[in-house]
């Protein structure tokens, strides 16, 4: 992946930056070296291709070069690059994720005065001292099957406590985020405390017949079939399937929620961090966060950004609700990932 300029990419870019001014040819695309910007695949590439990166370029005289992948492959990558010499300006990622990369040195704080829009989102999603900003928010609470669940839940404990739940709901494997979060989330409620593990694989071993599941489209169908009534799935997914005619309803429980979340960072060794900082004010801009809302259903980030009329029986975790958001030690998490997998395999998964 390109970062910055190598020799012959600069004649190139000078040759290209001389001819357009002899022939009169508006220098847009060559005002800074490309600023590489990484995405998913799917609905968020098509997405960033058709609405994000036309805005940006346009508003910034750039080009954006985008790097589709996954989480996995982006940290492979960086490390083999190193530190000083990273294949990527600007790094979106789960924070599961994105503690891993912070640690090892790979991002830089985001300053306030190059970034005005820090001011506008929600305390929840600056990191401490600014190093990354959460841009993208997907509650994750209780969904079900209104037709075919009489007793709606209201807690998580009801995952254990109705009966209509027993060998109906559906869990993320460890391995998915997800999943991770859930054995903390449980291990708060019974244990105290996060970081009590032990109450929280406990608890998961009572739950009665559940069925794993890998990712949240396979959630998804078998909400959408009712192979399961139950199950944690994020609020923008359980919108999207209501959008289109299925029977399912989200419930924020009382104990709180958690998030699917995508961070923004930049790279410390980036050559390109002034259009970096701007890519990233943008992002979090009212405008640009409204049309990440229209699209994909999520909590917007910037606190002033309005709820379209039309979408707020759909998008209910925002304002003051942002406060139940729960928030995890990743840092803790992720020293404790390969033991707590391979503790779920045998203790879980091969039950």
């Amino acid at each position: 992946m390109e970062n910055g300029m190598k020799r012959r990419d600069f004649l190139v870019y000078a040759g290209g930056a001389l001819g357009s001014l002899m022939l009169g040819i508006p220098r847009y695309a060559f005002s800074h070296p490309p600023l590489v910007v990484n995405t998913y695949g799917g609905a968020y590439e098509k997405f960033m291709r058709s609405v994000i990166v036309p805005g940006f370029e346009k508003e910034a005289n750039c080009k954006i070069n985008l790097a589709v992948g996954l989480a996995k492959e982006w940290l492979a990558n960086m490390r083999a690059a190193g530190v000083d010499n990273p294949p990527y300006d600007v790094m979106m990622t789960n924070e599961i994720w994105a503690s891993l990369e912070r640690r090892e040195g790979f991002f830089t704080p985001l300053p306030i005065n190059k970034i005005p829009n820090l001011k506008e989102v929600y305390p929840i999603c600056r990191n401490k001292d600014d190093n990354g900003v959460l841009g993208i928010i997907q509650p994750i609470g209780i969904a079900y099957r209104e037709d075919l669940v009489k007793k709606p839940p209201k807690s998580w404990k009801d995952l254990w406590e109705n009966p209509e739940f027993q060998n109906k709901t559906g869990l993320y494997t460890i391995t998915n985020s997800a999943g991770m979060m859930f054995l903390l989330l449980i291990s708060k409620i019974y244990g105290g405390s996060e970081h009590k593990i032990d109450a929280g694989f406990e608890a998961i071993k009572k739950l009665q017949g559940f069925k794993q599941v890998d990712f949240s489209g396979t959630m998804e169908i078998m909400l959408t079939r009712g192979e399961i009534v139950t199950g944690p799935l994020d609020a923008p997914a359980v919108a999207r399937l209501r959008s289109g005619g299925a029977k399912i309803a989200f419930v924020a429980p009382e104990e709180g929620v958690f998030m699917f979340e995508q961070d923004f960072n930049v790279l410390k060794g980036s050559k390109n961090k002034e259009l970096a900082f701007k890519y990233i004010n943008y992002i979090l801009s009212r405008d640009i966060q409204e049309k990440w809302v229209r699209e994909f259903f999520i909590s917007p980030a910037n606190r002033y950004v309005k709820i379209p009329a039309e979408l707020k029986n759909d998008i209910t975790i925002t304002g003051e609700k942002m406060k139940s958001i729960l928030t995890w030690d990743w840092d803790a998490a992720n020293d404790r990932r390969q033991d707590i997998i391979e503790r779920w395999n045998k203790e879980i998964s091969s039950k």
